[in-house]
């Protein structure tokens, strides 16, 4: 209801919330004009994203250090066992999603008890230690050790940072700055592949694990997201953090954003609409619903398309694709080219996500992924048929660069946006745990089983059936998937209930 103000007139409850906090808006004025940037939006996503890069090392170590590792005895940076073998190297390659896994519910249990900020913030613990494993490994099952607790991290980030992401960002920022998530990855594996090149096997350790170190020396000192503090029944904590990431410096620009009193008001309605103090319960109609149905399809498929399109298998393993491909260039060269080209596919992504939409960055994404994976193939069962093929040398890396660069344009990012987007607010925790640990399921399938696979079948049958994951995954996105584009949480409850 309205209150009389000073004219006479009423003023909306936007207004008299306002005025309510004018000391903690006097007190946040004063905490902003420290900072150098505008939005705390923009500087917190920088900050959780550091959590990306570290992650993306860890995934990206493997393309050089695994073949590294079989290297003969003398050449074995594990002198006192020696080479591994290459079950012993799938295992290793494996288990980061085994902990992806186990991450992915340690990071829902948690996500909600503790809040975002320090869910992330624990998040950074695992990939220090998985370094610092690295650094003394003697054994292969301290690599795979090691590349568990990188997943075990990794699975805590890909639960808490959509979730975070997604509560401070406004909407026009909102697909760019979620986007973040996998372009951060992406710049981790590329530092991964340049390490590989240029240092030694032990000195990569010992620089990757400043990321992490990094992260947590700057994280802690940001606000938790306002939904989270509403949702615990602490809105004056929840109206400064709302302040804080919209760049609210004053009540005068308070009152003239629109968008930051929407906000508000949904803030206080979620907290009324909340029961006092008690903890949400989830029931089985929360699941049941037109919304949550279309949305666990939608969430789950491209989960599937994401891993089984082939991007991650090839990141983690790209020198032994390209060796296996008969190029020839230099494998430990071509990745970084290729890692490269990825970093820019993912760049151009977080810049046409909020301007194309997200419908038609998947459908281009896929369907070229399918073409590029499909001529790829046909390279490498004509190497298996004795073709000379010399002078087509070149095509193994055109054809990786353009998937990478198309994947990375769609496939490789939108699906976690559309995760953090479309998924009603009340299982939201719920169903971000539940698909990403369907994700790490899938991932966990591609790096433990393919290899073999590409054993029995040769790399064109694990690209054929890449390619046909690729095309389906258009087909479902052109025919099922909505544009949330633009839209507000509240617009897309609606479309999603139609």
């Amino acid at each position: 209801m309205s209150s009389p103000g000073p004219n006479g007139r009423e003023e909306p409850p936007r207004i008299r919330q306002c005025q309510c906090v004018s000391r903690e808006l006097r007190y946040e004025g004063a905490l902003r004009s420290k900072c150098s940037l505008p939005r705390g939006d923009n500087r917190a996503s920088v900050r959780l994203n550091l959590l990306g890069v570290s992650y993306g090392t860890i995934s990206g170590w493997s393309s050089a250090a695994l073949p590294t590792l079989q290297e003969p005895h003398d050449e074995s940076p594990l002198r006192a066992y020696g080479p591994i073998s290459q079950p012993q190297a799938s295992w290793i390659g494996g288990m980061l999603c085994v902990g992806g896994v186990l991450g992915t519910f340690v990071g829902g249990a948690i996500v909600e008890r503790i809040g975002r900020k320090w869910t992330a913030w624990v998040a950074g613990w695992p990939l220090i230690a998985c370094w610092m494993l690295v650094i003394v490994a003697d054994h292969p099952y301290y690599l795979m050790g090691a590349r568990f607790l990188g997943g075990l991290g990794g699975g805590i980030e890909f639960v808490v940072t959509p979730l975070f992401v997604s509560e401070i960002a406004c909407t026009r920022h909102r697909g760019t700055l979620s986007s973040m998530l996998m372009l951060s990855c992406y710049v981790g594996v590329e530092l991964a592949y340049l390490y590989g090149a240029f240092l030694p096997y032990h000195t990569i350790a010992w620089v990757s694990v400043i990321m992490p170190l990094v992260f947590l020396a700057t994280f802690g000192f940001l606000p938790e997201s306002p939904t989270h503090l509403a949702k615990v029944q602490n809105m004056p904590a929840a109206e400064r953090s709302l302040r804080f990431y919209r760049g609210i410096r004053t009540e005068k620009d308070a009152l003239a954003e629109e968008e930051y009193g929407r906000e508000l008001q949904l803030l206080h309605g979620m907290q009324e609409t909340l029961p006092e103090k008690q903890p949400i319960r989830l029931t089985w109609s929360d699941f049941t619903g037109r919304h949550a149905r279309q949305a666990f399809l939608i969430c789950l498929t491209l989960m599937a398309l994401n891993q089984f399109c082939g991007c991650f298998y090839m990141m983690n393993y790209a020198q032994s694709v390209f060796a296996e491909s008969g190029s020839g260039l230099p494998a430990s060269l071509s990745v970084i080219v290729v890692g490269l080209i990825q970093l820019l596919g993912c760049y151009v992504c977080t810049l046409l996500v909020d301007r194309t939409g997200r419908k038609i960055l998947l459908i281009v994404s896929s369907a070229g992924m399918a073409l590029g994976l499909a001529v790829f193939a046909s390279y490498c069962y004509g190497q298996v048929l004795g073709y000379d093929l010399t002078t087509l040398g070149w095509l193994p890396l055109l054809c990786f660069s353009f998937v990478v660069f198309i994947g990375s344009l769609g496939v490789g990012t939108i699906p976690f946006v559309m995760l953090a987007e479309i998924m009603p607010q009340k299982i939201k925790g719920f169903a971000t745990t539940f698909c990403m640990g369907t994700n790490w399921a899938f991932a966990f399938v591609s790096l433990k089983y393919f290899s073999s696979i590409g054993i029995l079948f040769g790399m064109h049958g694990i690209l054929t059936f890449f390619a046909v994951c690729s095309l389906t995954g258009a087909l479902f996105v052109l025919v099922v998937m909505p544009e949330t584009k633009g839209k507000s949480f509240h617009e897309i409850q609606q479309m999603m209930e139609k």
